[in-house]
């Protein structure tokens, strides 16, 4: 017969406790105690014991006086700094935990759950390539990876790393097709990946499987908003607010798709809850979504303050202070956000700006400064050396105090004289725009404008474009300004060129999706504006198809 080793005699006692039977290991690791005070395994049992009942500094100290006796092999040592480390951490000793637990790995190397634990160190410290490191060797090791990768999966999402997550994801769902939780993250990372026909099967495969939980359907609603089916993203939205009703994150997603259907009070009621309940992200988010609907409706002094929520979400920081707006001869730096679009129509407010500060202009479009006669000029800086304070574009509405409704007088100016027939097209916004899918237009769609004669249609956009179309030089945003300046019309979806074209005064026909930008609506930010949209309800491409339909027909009963 073999001898009975001390981890023989608590092998029963960490059965239970695998099995969830706390009692009965604590039972089994007292007697153990009791006949053998000290031993080693059963001090152990009784740490894991603490932590599971969230007594973490019992736990070390247990573990501590099980790693002073002698005779314990490094396979058992291995798990006891396992314990150790992380007690440690959920004490909040991250780098003592990383001490106790790259222990454990040196001790026992084909470990998995050493290798996971010191994973969890590692992003504790936010050292995060080293944490999914340590998490991809846990999944290597691991007979059932899917805990790991989901972990590993996660780490990646968070870090922006969706298609690598993707991966981790797809990993554990082929291990558990029938699991919905796993169903249900890999759909959100497909959404991440702006993968949205995937994700909405995916997802809807999880609810199906046991995971319509609130995280799912607040990730299907937003899937459902990308591909355009507003109702659709309502209905699952609400769904996923019933079951989790004090939910920022999902009160923000369901104000957002309520603004687009175009319920607005219920919008703005829902964002002034989440402000009033919550603090932090959730809340900015909320005042930042509000700040749309007061802008759109024309109410700016509440929307402009309301509007600067963006740079918490944003997480600007600046090694110089935030201009108030005070007058001066100390420069300020001018800096962008977000798109070239938003920087051209936020170009008008450096007139106000400029009197009372010179500027130095440090953003992409800052060239088309230079196209703006009511300017002074000589208040304009090189962009390069000292400021004593800086303000986005987009904060000088709030600086400045403009609270009137803005001009839609032209503010930029080009030599280029007006070509008679010529007509600007652009049909595409930024693809990594998550909604870009709802705001440019199928290529196909163009081909209701073919019809329309004695017209020229010219490309304002670069890529691949229709042969039937004239294709220009677009290097800068001055050499589009210079080619909307020819013509006498401009048919854009939401993006640069539209702004281009309304700074320029050029008339512009606006493809403006459902719902659309609150720069759109109630207020006239530039003038000679007609808009298209696409009917209510209507599936993406069939709802452009239609609204092409009748650009052409417009197109052909006026005259040039």
């Amino acid at each position: 017969m073999r001898p009975l080793f001390s981890y023989d005699l608590t092998e029963p006692a960490f059965a239970c406790f695998s099995a969830g039977d706390l009692a009965g290991a604590e039972a089994g690791f007292r007697a153990i105690l009791a006949g053998q005070p000290g031993q080693p395994d059963a001090l152990h049992g009784m740490a894991c014991l603490a932590r599971a009942r969230g007594q973490d500094a019992t736990a070390i100290a247990l573990v501590g006086c099980a790693l002073q006796k002698s005779g314990i092999s490094p396979d058992r040592k291995a798990r006891m700094h396992i314990t150790l480390g992380l007690a440690l951490i959920a004490q909040g000793h991250a780098e003592a935990g990383r001490a106790a637990l790259s222990v454990a790995v040196i001790l026992q190397p084909s470990d998995p759950r050493a290798h996971a634990a010191l994973g969890e160190a590692f992003e504790r410290l936010g050292r995060r390539d080293e944490a999914r490191a340590a998490l991809e060797k846990a999944a290597v090791l691991s007979a059932d990876d899917s805990f790991v990768r989901t972990r590993l999966g996660g780490l990646f999402l968070e870090d922006g790393l969706s298609g690598q997550a993707v991966g981790q994801f797809r990993k554990v769902v082929n291990r558990r097709p029938q699991d919905g939780g796993a169903l249900a993250n890999l759909g959100a990372a497909l959404f991440a990946c702006n993968a949205f026909d995937e994700a909405a099967t995916v997802l809807s495969q999880a609810c199906e499987r046991g995971a319509r939980t609130a995280e799912t359907l607040n990730s299907l609603g937003l899937v459902e908003m990308a591909l355009g089916d507003l109702r659709a993203a309502c209905e699952t939205l609400q769904e996923a607010l019933q079951l989790r009703s004090l939910d920022g994150r999902i009160a923000n997603s369901l104000g957002t798709v309520l603004m687009e259907i175009g319920r607005l009070e219920e919008a703005e009621a829902l964002f002034g809850a989440i402000m009033m309940r919550e603090s932090g992200e959730e809340a900015e988010r909320a005042r930042f979504n509000r700040a749309t609907i007061l802008l759109g409706q024309g109410r700016f002094a509440e929307g402009w303050r309301d509007f600067e929520s963006r740079r918490s979400l944003l997480r600007v920081v600046s090694d110089v202070p935030h201009w108030d707006g005070s007058a001066g001869e100390e420069p300020v730096a001018v800096v962008g956000e977000q798109g070239l679009g938003d920087e051209v129509q936020f170009l008008r407010f450096l007139t106000e700006a400029a009197k009372r500060r010179p500027l130095r202009l440090r953003f992409r479009a800052a060239a088309l400064a230079d196209l703006m006669p009511e300017l002074d000029q000589g208040r304009i800086l090189p962009a390069d050396g000292p400021v004593a304070a800086e303000v986005s574009l987009l904060s000088l509405p709030a600086v400045l105090g403009m609270e009137d409704v803005p001009s839609v007088r032209p503010y930029l100016t080009v030599p280029e004289r007006v070509e008679a027939g010529r007509i600007g097209v652009c049909w595409l916004g930024n693809p990594s725009y998550r909604f870009d899918r709802r705001r440019s237009v199928p290529v196909e769609c163009l081909d209701a404008l073919r019809q329309v004669s004695d017209v020229r249609f010219v490309a304002l956009q670069r890529g691949d474009v229709p042969d039937w179309m004239e294709q220009v030089l677009l290097e800068t945003p001055v050499d589009l300004a210079r080619e909307v300046g020819r013509c006498a019309l401009v048919i854009s979806v939401d993006t640069l060129v539209a702004h281009v074209a309304g700074a320029l005064g050029r008339p512009l026909w606006l493809l403006n999706r459902e719902g659309g930008d609150w720069r759109w609506k109630d207020v006239d930010w530039y003038g000679n504006v007609r808009q298209f949209r696409p009917p209510s309800g209507a599936a993406v491409a069939a709802g452009w198809e239609a609204v092409l339909r009748d650009v052409a027909e417009a197109l052909s009963s006026r005259v040039w």
